[in-house]
């Protein structure tokens, strides 16, 4: 389980690092929002893991980045689309409705939630970090 000190570092970190607020960020976070919100859809994400993963590493933004982005962008914003049985939206919203719903439930700024309370989330989130480091570590072709 994650201490208050490491939560309250990370915070501290995105903003001593100059991550940009998501509105003034949008063309580039746009597209790893785009790929992120799979995981909230009604298909099997794992199909779509590699992709996003080489979405994630040709980003700019850092792992750390990315987590806050998973955490307090993307998963706020789509998360209730697992919640309604049937999922009402299988293939992933449209990316207008994505920017305007992320610039509405974003939590930027703030504490990473704690993920043992969120295991999906978490899940995914370990199998897509681990991916995205593979990538970046690959020699390039």
């Amino acid at each position: 389980m994650e201490d208050a000190a490491h939560i309250i570092g990370h915070t501290i970190y995105l903003a001593l690092a100059g991550m940009k607020k998501p509105s003034e960020d949008l063309e580039d976070r746009a597209r790893v929002w785009n790929y992120m919100q799979n995981f909230w859809m009604d298909t099997d994400p794992a199909i779509l893991l590699p992709e996003v993963a080489r979405i994630c590493a040709e980003s700019k933004y850092s792992l750390e980045e990315l987590e806050a982005i998973y955490w307090n962008e993307v998963r706020p914003a789509v998360s209730f689309n697992l919640l309604m049985l049937p999922a009402p939206e299988w293939a992933g919203f449209e990316i207008e409705w994505l920017k305007q719903r992320i610039l509405c439930k974003s939590r930027y700024g703030k504490s990473l939630p704690i993920k043992w309370l969120s295991p999906y989330s978490a899940g995914w989130w370990r199998k897509l970090k681990t991916a995205i480091v593979l990538r970046r570590s690959a020699p390039a072709r």
